[in-house]
């Protein structure tokens, strides 16, 4: 009973599959496009050689399952036989290398390539295989087939979607050798990789629904393409906004406010559970050094904000103006010079800098100590966000220097003074600071500089770095972190170390900005800013030195380090910040007005196809709803008719038309098996047209209606009925 219910979608006929052999062009075709998909596929992660190989066999594949889709295998076994292929491939592949005799004849390196290359063509010649073949057995898997060319295209250039515009080496080299841009070349290789899909989705047996697939992949093309540019790398991941009326917030929680503004003040540090590290590796600014300075922590520490006011539960910004005086509120328009450094500058030296963002960000940074900022011109505005020159007074001593200077600033009001040491009233953290000064060396005990390492140290020691905590939730992170299991991130570690600073009665506050290691400079005055870089970090106040950073250095982590910036990325776009553009520039200024023209013909366009998507969508669904509710209000000369074409428009819905060159009364009998009222409203409907009866009467059609709909929510679950309601051409189909 399955089967003749199953029979009745004229994709089948009980014991024998009906899969229509697809045209020796578009086999063709297709197996264009999956070997360069199984050569784009491999060719990051294998040698040029290996990932032919790849692509030879998908195309093979291809070829087989789209000439062979005829046969009576069913997909589960296809499915499969493909994954005993390519187990059986990695096993030939291992047995290969592992072989004495194999290695000593061919060499080991040799023997690799080819074992690599031979798995790699018998895996790629099954998924092709069973993939081709399911596609044309069921159009569902049409969506699977783009999608993994789709990947496959994109991972040649995933690398430059992070920002890396120097990758793969292979282009990106020629065409910077050249003096070219390689956003050009990647735009235009997105360009070759659409059309593949496009040759995928023309290939069809019918030209109306290749027309409507072309219509779909332009009004993507149209509402999704944004500007005729690489998209921008997204915001600085620490920095959250309380408030998101006050700013447009991004997907990873950042305020990026409205360019050429002053940011809002509202930034928090967030405790997050299970802390999201993607675009880690994008590029976010780069930092020209005008001084050759060296920190002897061998970090480069770069503030954007600072949190030193309680607010019951953690540090945020102060609302009082008279502190946190050295950190930039906003851009500057003209030159803006900071508060002063106090006079102790023999720990601090002199350094100039240049900052170029790649990405929005709510408020300058700079390297510590900021003295002053003044914007300076872009050299490429399609490339960084904005530009600025700080001029900074760096801590260039060691730590250890500062033991016996007292801390806090006698110009401080009692106000401010207790503003720095204000935190939870919890006699945990005084208890456990005062252990921890406690196991000072008794010459160094009562200095509070000492007393601020040891807290930073204690807790370097004692902590456990891992960004999938789970602090969030408590009512006070810092101390269920703290008096807890201790695995947190930065945030809770500089959290932990102000509160145990201020319980010993030194002032301190949470840094927060960028961190770069010094041996990421690799020998050159440009620093490569990640979203990895993002850190957090506590401070502490040492009379007539100023702020000085005291961070923690977990002496245990659970995630792996930071991987180090891409060299040849970093002196690229530091040339850039100098002003030395790829392309010359006289050709960028011809460029331009056919630039700016695309963009608004584009914009446009967008403009139009989203005024005629809810338009045409109304249109067709409207007119799809008259025609099911046309019979009911109809004649008794014409509800027949009407009916029975409704009918059809159900059926269309579940991919049952009749087929070219068949006549309605052999699709009546196909189908007549599991829709016996279908044939029977045909044959009256054929009767009435050619005059031998008259109509039947409204009852009558009223119960052929109900019968039918009882029989074809017995062939087809209510989900597949739903969807075929959503398809707004489904009544297109019907002939």
């Amino acid at each position: 009973m399955r089967e003749r219910a199953l029979a009745w979608s004229g994709l089948q006929e009980p014991g024998r599959e009906m899969v229509p052999r697809e045209g020796l062009t578009a086999t063709l075709l297709r197996a264009l496009v999956y070997a360069l998909g199984g050569v784009a596929g491999l060719l990051p992660i294998a040698t040029p050689a290996v990932a032919v190989s790849a692509g030879f066999g998908a195309a093979l594949g291809a070829l087989c399952g789209g000439l062979g889709g005829v046969r009576r295998l069913r997909l589960p076994a296809l499915f499969g036989a493909a994954l005993c292929v390519c187990g059986l491939a990695a096993g030939l592949a291992q047995w290969l290398v592992g072989s004495a005799a194999v290695v000593l004849e061919f060499g080991l390196v040799a023997t690799l390539q080819w074992s690599f290359a031979l798995q790699v063509f018998l895996s790629g010649l099954a998924l092709g295989a069973f993939l081709r073949s399911a596609t044309q057995r069921n159009g569902a898997f049409a969506a699977l087939e783009v999608g993994l060319v789709a990947l496959a295209g994109a991972g040649l250039v995933v690398a430059h979607r992070g920002g890396a515009i120097n990758r793969p080496f292979e282009l990106a080299d020629a065409i910077l050798a050249e003096g070219g841009d390689p956003t050009t070349a990647f735009l235009a290789l997105g360009g070759v990789l659409v059309a593949l899909f496009l040759v995928l989705l023309l290939a069809e047996r019918r030209p109306l629904r290749s027309f409507f697939h072309l219509l779909f992949v332009a009004a993507l093309f149209v509402l999704f393409s944004d500007q005729l540019q690489l998209p921008d790398p997204p915001p600085a991941p620490l920095l959250q906004p309380k408030d998101a009326n006050k700013g447009r917030q991004s997907g990873n929680g950042q305020n990026e406010g409205a360019h050429g503004q002053p940011p809002n003040n509202s930034e928090e540090l967030q405790f997050r559970d299970n802390y999201d590290s993607d675009n880690q590796q994008v590029p976010l600014a780069v930092v020209l050094l005008h001084d050759d300075f060296s920190p002897p922590s061998g970090m480069y520490y770069f503030r954007q904000a600072a949190f030193s006011q309680y607010n019951g539960r953690r540090l945020v910004h102060a609302t009082r103006s008279d502190v946190d005086v050295d950190v930039a509120k906003g851009y500057p328009v003209a030159r803006t010079d900071l508060a002063p450094v106090p006079n102790g500058y023999q720990e601090r030296e002199p350094v100039d800098t240049t900052v170029a963002l790649l990405s929005e960000h709510t408020r300058p940074f700079a390297l510590a100590a900021l003295q002053s900022l003044e914007p300076v011109q872009n050299p490429d505005p399609g490339r960084f966000r904005r530009v600025y020159q700080a001029k900074s007074m760096a801590f260039a001593a060691e730590l250890g220097d500062l033991i016996g200077r007292p801390v806090g600033d006698p110009a401080w009001s009692s106000p401010i003074s207790a503003h720095y040491l204000r935190m939870a009233d919890d006699p945990r953290y005084t208890s456990l600071a005062a252990e921890i000064a406690g196991a000072i060396k008794p010459e160094l005990r009562e200095s509070p500089v000492a007393q601020a390492l040891a807290v930073s140290l204690w807790l370097g020691r004692e902590g456990t770095y891992s960004l999938r905590s789970g602090h969030a939730d408590a009512e006070d992170p810092t101390a269920d972190f703290l008096f807890g299991d201790r695995v947190g991130y930065c945030v809770h570690f500089a959290h932990a170390a102000v509160y145990l600073m201020r319980a010993l009665g030194v002032p301190a506050r949470v840094g927060a900005g960028y961190v770069v290691d010094e041996a990421a400079r690799q020998g050159g005055s440009a620093i490569l800013i990640t979203g990895q870089n993002a850190h957090a970090w506590p401070e502490f106040y040492v009379q007539d030195v100023g702020w000085v950073i005291a961070d923690v250095a977990p002496e245990r982590a659970l995630d792996p380090p930071p991987s180090p910036p891409d060299p040849d990325l970093q002196r690229l776009l530091g040339e850039m910040a100098r002003g030395l553009r790829p392309v010359p520039t006289g050709d960028v200024e011809s460029l331009q007005p056919a630039v700016r023209l695309a963009q608004q013909l584009l914009n446009a366009l967008r403009w139009l196809v989203w005024l005629a998507l809810p338009v045409t969508l109304g249109v067709l669904y409207s007119w799809k709803t008259l025609r099911r509710l046309a019979p009911h209000l109809a004649g008794s000369q014409s509800r027949l008719r009407l009916y029975h074409r409704a009918q059809l428009d159900r059926m269309a819905e579940l991919a049952l038309c009749r087929q070219y060159g068949e006549s309605r009364e052999a699709f009546a009998r196909r189908v007549g098996t599991a829709l016996p009222a279908f044939q029977r409203t045909t044959d009256l409907h054929l009767a009435n047209t050619f005059g031998a009866h008259g109509p039947p009467s409204k009852d009558d059609i009223s119960a052929l209606e109900q019968h039918f709909r009882d029989e074809l929510r017995s062939v087809a679950p209510v989900w597949r009925r739903i969807l075929g309601w959503l398809d707004p051409l489904s009544f297109l189909r019907v002939r």
